[in-house]
């Protein structure tokens, strides 16, 4: 009976150390990690768009550097930003979620700024209709930038 309760009580407590650590496991940021893949996002966009299947096994759940030139910066109701990245005059773009930890004044990235970011490739999301198609880059870091 000793050895069932020491056991049980081994158990349980391995389970509540496993449940703190998920619980309070922090994301590392990408700021000092290295780059799978270094493409303009005009590259990339081209990548996606002439054979999916194929950019997904090459950039899906990479670390990605890409660089071009900063079409938007939107902003969520909880003020996370995402900056946009492409060719001004094209509907397609790269969406870089900036990495929440990472405080940025938007202001100083105006329309048109050269930007180089880093994120995780996270997804394509195509359009049917031929309007346009994203990629996504989430836990974005910006790397430098060129007015």
């Amino acid at each position: 009976m000793k050895y069932k309760i020491i056991l049980l009580a081994t158990a349980l407590i391995v389970i509540a150390a496993g449940a703190y650590f998920y619980v309070n496991r922090k994301t590392q940021s990408l700021t000092d990690s290295k780059a799978d893949y270094k493409v303009s996002a005009i590259k990339f966009l081209e990548d996606y768009n002439s054979d999916q299947v194929l950019s997904d096994k090459k950039y899906l759940g990479k670390i990605i550097q890409v660089d071009g030139n900063l079409k938007d910066i939107e902003k969520d109701d909880k003020g996370f930003l995402t900056f946009v990245l492409g060719d001004l005059t094209s509907m397609s773009s790269v969406r870089c979620s900036i990495d929440t930890t990472v405080v940025i004044d938007e202001s100083s990235y105006p329309v048109g700024t050269v930007v180089s970011l880093k994120g995780e490739c996270t997804g394509f999301n195509a359009d049917d209709l031929g309007l346009g198609a994203d990629i996504v880059l989430n836990r974005s870091v910006i790397i430098q930038s060129k007015n």
